[in-house]
């Protein structure tokens, strides 16, 4: 893990270096490929002290104009079918989670210069309109408590804002639990939540309502995927958790957008084969991860790997990386 950060790091200075001098076009020059690209929120300035997932609006539109104008852009299932134009780099967008955001910020821009998109859905909205990570970031953030007490154990909070016990952060425990025992965290941060509501951060935690579902699956534009009911990670949790978490975020979708729901993105881009074997016993014909477990993985034609965008890099950083399909 250290030194793959060290040799990220290093990429990074290398590149810049060569950037600042005028390498522009040896980096940014036209690779050949093909990349499935995965965003999660788009906000209106490019926050990132809660978390590593938005980027803002002017960034994502000029990113958009610059792929569209130099690569060639195209659906899913374009991708899927393997209609790929020669000689350069082809490109699927995707967004993950079904954040508010998608809908007021990413979906203008997309139609704007007519670029299709996949929008993974988590439909928890009858028991909540915000997923439990996004909640735990904000109110970690924010809370002036020092420690808290959660599944027997004290965390106690760090200079990061991360409660944190023996080493390990509050939000990867979460990470290895399903849903009805990260739920009870609610309650411990009920204060720090409620203070928060009057206040404008939506745009990081709020999820796009049914409506607004209907009327993107109703978009010739765009698709709709599942990407499981609550986004426990799917892979450490209890296979039958698993199971229903699957099962029932395909049924949610399917009654909201009245069509069969056929892609399927992990969340946190993780898997196992149960879960992979699963989603294929329920008619996903698209099932998208993050990176592969193994190299047999990698045949299989409907499980594909994205390319997260990091917000932490600016555009031409971002580009470099993409055309090198990785950050180091």
């Amino acid at each position: 893990m250290l030194w793959t950060k060290i040799k990220y790091r290093l990429a990074l200075v290398y590149s810049a270096f060569l950037l600042k001098i005028g390498f522009q076009k040896l980096l940014l020059r036209n690779r050949y490929g093909e990349r499935i690209l995965v965003f999660h929120g788009i906000d209106t300035t490019g926050e990132t002290r809660f978390n590593s997932r938005f980027v803002s609006k002017a960034y994502f539109e000029k990113f958009i104009v610059y792929i569209t104008k130099h690569y060639n852009i195209i659906s899913l299932d374009d991708f899927y079918q393997k209609k790929f134009k020669p000689n350069t780099l082809n490109i699927a967008l995707t967004f993950d989670d079904g954040y508010l955001n998608n809908y007021t910020h990413a979906i203008p821009i997309l139609k704007k210069h007519n670029v299709p998109a996949c929008f993974y859905i988590t439909p928890i909205h009858k028991k909540d309109n915000f997923l439990w990570c996004d909640f735990l970031d904000l109110v970690c953030f924010h809370s002036k408590k020092t420690d808290v007490l959660f599944e027997g154990n004290l965390f106690v909070k760090n200079n990061k804002n991360e409660f944190v016990y023996h080493g390990t952060s509050l939000k990867t425990i979460c990470k290895t639990l399903p849903y009805n025992k990260i739920s009870p965290l609610y309650e411990i941060f009920k204060e720090e939540w409620e203070d928060l509501q009057p206040k404008s951060l939506e745009e990081y935690w709020k999820l796009m309502s049914i409506d607004q579902i209907k009327e993107i699956a109703n978009d010739s534009l765009f698709t709709i995927g599942s990407h499981s009911l609550t986004h426990a990670n799917l892979a450490e949790i209890n296979p039958k958790e698993a199971y229903e978490e699957i099962l029932s975020s395909k049924k949610i979708l399917e009654d909201i957008c009245g069509h069969t729901i056929d892609e399927f993105a992990f969340p946190f881009g993780t898997y196992t084969n149960a879960t992979v074997d699963y989603c294929k016993s329920l008619g996903f014909k698209k099932i998208l991860l993050v990176d592969y477990n193994n190299k047999v993985d990698e045949k299989d034609s409907i499980l594909l790997k994205r390319f997260v965008i990091n917000p932490y890099i600016s555009i031409q950083y971002q580009l470099v990386c993409l055309l090198k399909n990785s950050y180091f």
